[in-house]
């Protein structure tokens, strides 16, 4: 009886280190994350709009799970030092390499925040994915240096009819706006009393529309979404369609810095134009964007006229009376002084 004991436990005990085996072979121990190979590390990319028809690959080894599976990759581009915290997809693909053309690379490359006609240090890598239950594998970076050309970006936008606006559901200056094209979208938009309003995917009323889900929640071809506020005012909008939440907050826009002697000056909305004004007298001196009521955030100068989130101070050369204006009917904001 002894023997019989001793051979079932050994058996057994065989049994459980063959599945310990396995489980370490398909779901830890053998994981392989993609490689990339094109482009090799140190390339010097110069886009140009002249040649935006010109293309680059991006390729890589395949990642290995250990076993078959249907492997989705998604290839990623963002500024060096980032750690891929604003990173920009650039494709999703089940193959091992992609071709892209310099007009898409160089939006994708804005998008990310490249300053245009600087040259810059970029990385890429690639995301393999294959289901819920198992873990991503990232390749290891790649840098190369990119040079950008200026041109006007192409952001995924949604448009926001309401009762604000006639219910207009392809006005251009009722939108808001993905920075990252990652599915959250913001935008300033004049809220009317008692506003309703809905998002859209498209400048018309179809498949693309989300109304609200209740408390927060959007929900595809929900009921109107009723801000039941008593006065008109200015809101930041933002919608996350991956989480299918939004929110809406009133804001305050001034200007503040050593040209308006550390005294904010607050912002007016012209309904008519739909942006924000000020004539005042200003010092020589500096100043940015502060708003007040949302996220507190301040946007300075990014390139030319067009702003982003603590960006370089605006510079006033000489005191005297000038119009500041502050157009946020877009992304990317832009301003004047005059």
């Amino acid at each position: 009886m002894k023997k019989r004991y001793l051979f079932f436990s050994l058996c057994l005990s065989l049994l459980l280190t063959g599945c310990e085996t396995d489980n370490k072979k398909y779901y830890a121990a053998e994981f392989t994350a993609p490689e990339l190979t094109t482009p090799a590390a140190g390339t010097r990319l110069t886009l140009t709009e002249a040649g935006q028809n010109d293309s680059v690959e991006i390729a890589w080894h395949a990642a290995d799970y250990g076993f078959p599976a249907s492997i989705l990759y998604t290839v990623q581009m963002a500024k060096a030092g980032t750690y891929f915290e604003s990173a920009v997809k650039i494709a999703e693909t089940k193959d091992t390499r992609i071709r892209t053309d310099y007009a898409t690379l160089n939006n994708n490359a804005l998008i990310a925040g490249f300053v245009p006609e600087t040259p810059a240090e970029a990385e890429f890598r690639v995301i393999a994915t294959v289901n819920n239950h198992l873990q991503s594998l990232h390749s290891e970076p790649v840098s190369l240096s990119l040079t950008a050309y200026n041109v006007s970006v192409t952001y995924p936008i949604l448009y926001v009819p309401g009762s604000y606006q006639g219910w207009n559901p392809g006005d251009p200056e009722t939108v808001v706006t993905s920075p990252k094209a990652n599915q959250v979208y913001e935008g300033y938009l004049w809220f009317t009393a008692n506003t309703e309003f809905k998002l859209l995917g498209q400048p018309s009323w179809g498949e693309l529309e989300w109304g609200s889900g209740g408390d927060g929640k959007l929900a595809p071809r929900g009921s109107n979404i009723v801000m039941s506020n008593t006065t008109a005012g200015l809101y930041l909008l933002t919608a996350d369609l991956t989480g299918l939440t939004y929110s809406a907050t009133p804001v305050t826009w001034s200007i503040t810095g050593s040209a308006t002697s550390g005294t904010p000056i607050n912002l007016n909305y012209d309904e008519t134009a739909r942006q924000l004004q000020i004539t005042a007298p200003l010092s020589e001196g500096q100043f940015v964007f502060q708003e007040t009521g949302a996220d507190n955030r301040t946007l300075g100068v990014y390139f030319s006229n067009q702003l982003m989130d603590d960006g370089s101070e605006i510079i006033i050369p000489a005191a005297g009376e000038y119009t500041v204006t502050l157009n946020l009917s877009q992304y990317p904001y832009t301003y004047s002084v005059e």
